[in-house]
């Protein structure tokens, strides 16, 4: 009020009706003031800042490399996702926010399995990195320039720290809530602008809004990611969201009307009263529109096929977190068997997202090996609990599928090794009582050896009980690059799919501890303990 009652002019022009408070411009910078992050404690940036300004600003590829990495930037991910504004991706090198805005960019494109010639950095040398290794020097380099006051705009801290959520890989367990947290942040500096009142009418509204928006989506992928509460209401939003989303580009546009869907499945998911309506036991499942009518609605007929099947296999992992079923041996599922239409869209929506990644080229996000470990997981129940042999056996080649799928992203993301992991055990663990039942169904003569298994011709220590690792700490997975049809004998286990092949799994393999991984992969509403999945696989 003083200050309105001194400058009158000043802040008649500049306040907008139903604003919060007025901001004015800072003194010292000519930038809005509220645009500004606080600093870091002066001795934290003495001596932080040195150490940016010579390690992390130079952390970048070489020219020729960042061209290509741009280039699958803008194709694949930033029609999709636009966080970072193209301008910065080529604006002049000595500004601290756009140098670390092309990090991003790298960090984002070099997660594609297609750019893994292209992983330098210029300040490592002219060798080439191994994505986990190039992914984890981009990312700490930014992370540190977010901590020091060298970076002040809190507009490029909301987009970096939202690129980070996405692509930040953890190195263990212990970090496994990381990318959470940093999406949390985000949405943190999202809430001190006041974007989610969707009011600002400045020169870059659009920019804004596009930034809102993917913090809005974001917030509802790592909440079925991480199962973590959405941090963002809707009853907190000032505006209509929907006419905000409609006035995105196609692509985007897209890609948050999967991601409001995601909204309403989350709330199967959520404690209090819809535990009581779709508790653990009980069947539960939203029916979805059909994707076609929701790309028209989105004016994405022109968006490139690729960039259609990305969302598309994002569209069938919302699908199958859609039904909410109960987990077999519960009294309901021992008493009945699943509404046909959720189990059979679950079917589907799990073959989609196998048959879509290796054939369309999808654009490297998260939600793509996330949406293979969903599919993944409903194979095993499949594997598991079928009655029928020929299920039985359709699963396991489908669960092995997905395995394949999952070792490719392996190098570019944390979650997709762990699960591709802990899949290869337990196909490892089925092949060795397929033998051990083959043996007991059909002896050999005495003066035939019996057939071995492609790890006891070698040697290989690799199929150890899981008592055993656990104890002597050996975490260590198979990683064959002949793929895993050449360490398991499929034949044995096909052979002998009508009978109870888990029935002879080895003791010592805990099981119970696999199947609950598993299975809570399936159920977001439960904080995700990958401390259970590192058991199995190592980091």
């Amino acid at each position: 009020m003083f200050m309105e009652a001194a400058v009158p002019n000043v802040t008649r022009a500049s306040s907008q009706k139903g604003d919060v408070g007025i901001w004015f411009p800072a003194a010292t910078t000519g930038q809005q003031s509220q645009f500004i992050t606080s600093r870091p404690p002066p001795l934290m940036d003495s001596f932080m800042l040195p150490f940016v300004r010579e390690h992390c600003l130079s952390c970048m590829p070489p020219e020729e490399d960042y061209a290509k990495l741009k280039a699958t930037f803008l194709q694949k991910v930033h029609p999709i996702f636009p966080v970072i504004p193209e301008s910065a991706l080529n604006g002049p090198t000595d500004n601290p926010a756009h140098i670390a805005l092309r990090q991003l960019a790298c960090l984002a494109a070099g997660s594609d399995p297609e750019m893994t010639s292209y992983l330098r950095l210029k300040n490592k040398g002219p060798g080439l990195l191994r994505p986990a290794e190039f992914s984890t020097i981009l990312s700490s380099s930014v992370r540190a320039i977010l901590e020091t006051s060298i970076i002040p705009d809190r507009v490029v801290h909301i987009q970096a720290l939202t690129m980070l959520s996405l692509y930040t890989q953890p190195t263990c367990a212990e970090e496994s809530d990381l990318p959470a947290q940093l999406g949390g942040r985000a949405i943190h500096h999202i809430q001190t602008l006041g974007l989610h009142l969707l009011r600002y009418d400045g020169p870059n509204y659009g920019d804004l809004e596009n930034l809102f928006c993917a913090v809005w989506a974001l917030d509802r992928i790592n909440a079925a990611m991480y199962g973590r509460p959405c941090l963002i209401h809707e009853r907190d939003i000032g505006a209509d969201l929907d006419a905000c989303i409609k006035k995105r580009p196609p692509a985007f546009r897209l890609l948050l009307s999967v991601a409001q869907w995601l909204d309403k499945v989350v709330e199967l998911y959520r404690p209090g009263p819809s535990a009581q309506v779709s508790g653990f036991d009980k069947v539960a499942y939203i029916d979805l529109p059909v994707l076609e009518a929701m790309i028209v609605d989105a004016d994405a007929l022109k968006v490139p096929a690729s960039l259609i099947a990305t969302v598309e296999t994002f569209y069938h992992a919302v699908i199958i977190l859609s039904c909410r079923l109960p987990r077999p041996g519960t009294i309901i599922a021992a008493s009945t068997l699943p509404p046909p239409s959720a189990n059979a869209r679950r079917s589907l929506a799990a073959e989609r997202i196998a048959c879509a990644v290796p054939r369309d080229c999808l654009s490297s996000l998260p939600f793509i090996p996330y949406a293979v470990s969903l599919a993944l997981s409903v194979e095993y129940r499949k594997m598991r609990h079928s009655r029928l042999p020929m299920f039985r056996a359709r699963a396991m080649n489908a669960f092995r599928r997905n395995c394949d799928l999952l070792r490719v992203y392996g190098d570019h993301f944390w979650s997709a090794r762990v699960v591709s992991g802990l899949g290869e055990r337990v196909l490892r663990e089925m092949e060795r009582a397929a033998n051990t039942l083959a043996k007991e169904l059909s002896p050999q003569p005495a003066d035939v050896p019996a057939k071995l298994t492609v790890d006891e011709q070698e040697g290989s220590t690799a199929t150890q009980d899981l008592g055993t690792n656990a104890s002597s700490g050996d975490t260590t997975t198979i990683n064959s690059a002949a793929g895993i049809d050449n360490v398991i004998d499929f034949s044995m286990i096909n052979s002998i799919s009508g009978q109870d092949v888990f029935g002879h799994i080895d003791p010592n393999f805990n099981l119970d501890a696999v199947e609950d991984a598993l299975e809570a992969n399936l159920d977001i509403g439960l904080p995700f303990n990958w401390a259970d999945w590192g058991q199995f696989a190592s980091y």
